[in-house]
């Protein structure tokens, strides 16, 4: 065991999708359903982890502040993307660290980025609609080396599906089911 991780469960899932690349497969998913005013509930969806189908009973709120029209009631969708990022390169960090035999005493990650409105609201401006940059700290203390640190820092970007999701284009499709609401 090291950082809570169990070495052994971890260099057995390593060997099991070498051999079994089916093993790899994952299946995420998150229904939104509306509320009101820029309020709505985010549930899990069942996830499949390689062939397995796993429960996910986990539900939260997202919101805006009162400043944007909101009851602040929950993260905004900015604050939800930018934890996903940073709890997967979190994960990646700490899964790396533990399979090199880094043994962490404290983690923490900074995570900031500045949005311009004038794009999100369309107002007559060149301002980008999202994020220009993210920027983040990596707060480590551990018994690894500066250079060890740097190596698996890369390496964790590298492999954060998160990350790699936002620095290289991914394909955005969706469908639109209309119905009448009764009058």
């Amino acid at each position: 065991m090291r950082n809570s991780l169990p070495t052994a469960a971890l260099s057995e899932f390593v060997n099991e999708v070498t051999a079994a690349p089916a093993e790899a497969g994952m299946d995420y998913g998150v229904c939104l359903d509306w509320e009101s005013g820029t309020r709505s509930t985010a549930h899990a969806k069942p996830m499949r982890v390689g062939p397995h189908r796993v429960s996910r009973s986990f539900a939260w709120k997202v919101d805006e502040p009162r400043q944007l029209m909101g009851l602040n009631h929950g993260p905004n969708p900015q604050e939800l993307l930018l934890s996903g990022l940073g709890g997967c390169l979190m994960v990646a960090f700490v899964a790396g660290a533990t399979a090199e035999g880094i043994q962490l005493e404290s983690v923490r990650l900074d995570l900031d980025a500045t949005l311009d409105l004038r794009g999100f609201l369309g107002i007559g401006s060149n301002a980008p609609v999202g994020f220009p940059e993210i920027r983040y700290t990596l707060h480590v203390t551990s018994d690894a080396t500066p250079e060890q640190l740097a190596a698996l820092h890369t390496r964790a970007v590298a492999h954060s599906p998160n990350a790699q999701t936002i620095i290289n284009p991914v394909a955005l499709t969706g469908d639109i089911v209309a119905a009448h609401a009764a009058a």
